[in-house]
């Protein structure tokens, strides 16, 4: 299987908005839609974006899936943003339409449960997606403060977008330079879809050859760190860590240990669990929950320097 990058987004086209996760407001919708207007884009929406279950599901899983896969295959839309977060994308993927997706690459960005279907999309068609923004966060933020801005840097412009420059304090855990293929997203989403059918961490070979590392990124909100290494083990015990060469560590929103006093520190936890190993590890970096948040192509060369707090984006991530 071949990686496919989506075409350079040019002002004057198309977006579209989908919602895979939870509902959102027909008043954000409005605030969204004016927001890339403003920008330059036009903006379709899918039929069911606006439906709601309780205050958990923009519609059934039917519904969702259909709003995905008309949004690849509508040939007007060259970039989808997912609204929002939440827990129930999973139910989507029995019904989304890989063939579909794979012969009309096309932009998909998001973050937190947007995991739960770039992964997938990776493994299933080798297309890049992007850990990024959702399009609920987008009207909050200001036009040239660097979330934006680098966004609109990844998503336009078919060069490499280079150096992702430390927004906040970054730090290094063990020291190194790794290169390697950027993949990962929120962490509990990587680890629900493992010894699944759309399993990425099994794909991975397929699409870049067995001899290929990765730089594997994650981020986490609202768990506990005992939660959170539970979770790194899972990982580990794949076999998957074998092939990494670098770790990065983004924004840990909320992540408090409630179940255990005198637990240890993050940090020496996470050196424990990549010890055997030895490759880098960065922590703190500008991606997540929290803004300012650099947007990450999933797929795509990179490499780090903990010494000098350095990561560069080596390929172009669209083109």
């Amino acid at each position: 299987m071949d990686i496919i990058k989506p075409k350079a987004l040019k002002k004057g086209e198309m977006v579209a908005i989908v919602a895979p996760s939870e509902p959102i407001k027909e008043i954000d919708l409005i605030r969204i839609t004016k927001f890339f207007e403003r920008m330059g884009y036009k903006v379709k929406h899918g039929e069911n974006v606006l439906k709601k279950i309780g205050d958990y599901a923009a519609g059934s899983a039917a519904d969702r899936a259909a709003d995905l896969n008309w949004a690849f295959g509508d040939e007007e839309i060259r970039a989808v943003f997912a609204a929002i977060g939440g827990f129930v994308a999973s139910d989507t993927l029995e019904q989304l339409d890989f063939d579909l997706i794979k012969k009309n690459p096309k932009i998909f960005i998001g973050y937190s449960d947007a995991t739960t279907l770039q992964l997938p999309i990776l493994a299933k068609t080798g297309l890049v997606t992007y850990h990024g923004p959702n399009a609920w966060n987008l009207p909050n933020l200001r036009s040239t403060g660097y979330t934006i801005s680098n966004l609109w840097k990844v998503l336009t412009t078919p060069t490499p977008s280079g150096v992702v420059e430390p927004q906040s304090v970054w730090h290094e855990v063990r020291e190194g330079k790794a290169e390697g293929i950027l993949f990962g997203g929120n962490l509990s989403c990587v680890c629900h879809l493992l010894g699944t059918k759309w399993d990425p961490i099994v794909a991975l070979p397929k699409i870049f050859g067995e001899e290929a590392k990765f730089l594997f990124f994650w981020e986490e909100s609202y768990e506990q760190f005992s939660d959170i290494m539970r979770k790194l083990w899972h990982v580990r015990n794949t076999g998957f860590f074998e092939r990494v060469s670098g770790m990065m560590v983004g924004k840990l929103t909320d992540v408090k240990e409630r179940e255990y006093e005198g637990f240890p520190h993050k940090k020496d936890l996470l050196r424990e669990v990549t010890e055997k190993f030895g490759f880098p590890v960065l922590y703190g970096v500008d991606f997540g929950h929290e803004v300012p948040k650099a947007t990450i192509p999933i797929g795509i060369k990179a490499m780090m320097d903990t010494k000098n707090k350095k990561i560069e984006i080596l390929e172009e991530e669209v083109v």
